[in-house]
């Protein structure tokens, strides 16, 4: 078989992104992918802030997320069963510098055999247009 991933818009509104990452992992890590495009958005924003993430992994597997630019910046490395409240804060702020897109990249570490999964819900807040 093959990895099979998914990315599915829950919401798109004029100011809340609600976003559904799946991955099935049986064949290797998932490669760096981009899982959420600011410019397929409707409207567009040239900036997401990631207020909420809740997150399902298979042990031994981390998601690593980061912010789109010249030089990625991780902003989250999630493994287990977590929700990360990040809106009492600010949230996570894309502060990726030289070369930013406001898009967010994926990927996993971790796989070594089996079946290995994560279900991701990122809740965002468009915050540049």
């Amino acid at each position: 078989m093959a990895n099979t991933v998914t990315t599915q818009t829950l919401v798109d509104g004029d100011r809340n992104l609600v976003i559904l990452l799946t991955g099935v992992l049986d064949t290797s890590d998932e490669a760096r992918n981009i899982k959420v495009d600011v410019s397929t958005l409707a409207p567009a924003p040239t900036r997401v802030r990631v207020d909420t993430i809740r997150h399902l992994i298979s042990p031994g597997l981390v998601v690593v997320l980061d912010w789109d630019a010249t030089t990625d910046v991780r902003f989250a490395a999630l493994t287990g069963y977590d929700e990360v409240e990040a809106k009492c804060f600010g949230g996570f702020q894309n502060n990726a510098g030289a070369g930013i897109t406001g898009d967010i990249g994926l990927t996993t570490l971790g796989w070594a055999s089996g079946v290995l999964a994560y279900t991701i819900i990122l809740e965002m807040t468009k915050v540049a247009f």
